[in-house]
């Protein structure tokens, strides 16, 4: 029986051998496969993040003139909004103040009248009352 197990510890060592030698064949093969594929993209990586770079600098020159644009054109429209508002706000006052000022003359005008026709005047509120009554008020 030693011989055959001698023979099969021979055996066993032999394969253990041979699987630790393939083990390490096969990890220096990928640590060299892995150092030569960095060695490529390591020039890869720079090249295109210098092509980057570029592209974000040519894209920051086109856009500096662009956005001075923008804001001289929102600057622009502001300006004239406000203009408008304030020839509308003028416009208002104008037109508020004129009518106040027929207002005035109207009442007193009014108010001359009365004075000079008082029965005429108390017919013709009299009538006016009528006449509203009727149109405003409810059929029965």
């Amino acid at each position: 029986m030693d011989n055959t197990t001698n023979s099969t510890d021979k055996s066993s060592n032999a394969t253990r051998d041979a699987a630790t030698q393939f083990s390490r064949d096969t990890r220096a093969d990928i640590h060299s496969a892995i150092d030569r594929t960095a060695e490529k993209v390591q020039p890869t990586a720079d090249r295109l993040a210098s092509s980057a770079h570029a592209t974000v600098d040519k894209m920051a020159e086109k856009v500096t003139p662009t956005a001075d644009r923008l804001v001289g054109a929102a600057h622009t429209a502001v300006d004239r909004v406000a203009d408008t508002a304030t020839q509308v706000s003028d416009k208002a006052a104008t037109g508020a103040k004129q009518l106040g000022e027929a207002y005035t003359r109207f009442a007193e005008t009014g108010r001359n009248y009365v004075r000079t026709s008082p029965a005429t005047s108390v017919l013709l509120a009299v009538a006016a009352g009528y006449g509203l009554s009727k149109l405003l008020g409810g059929r029965k």
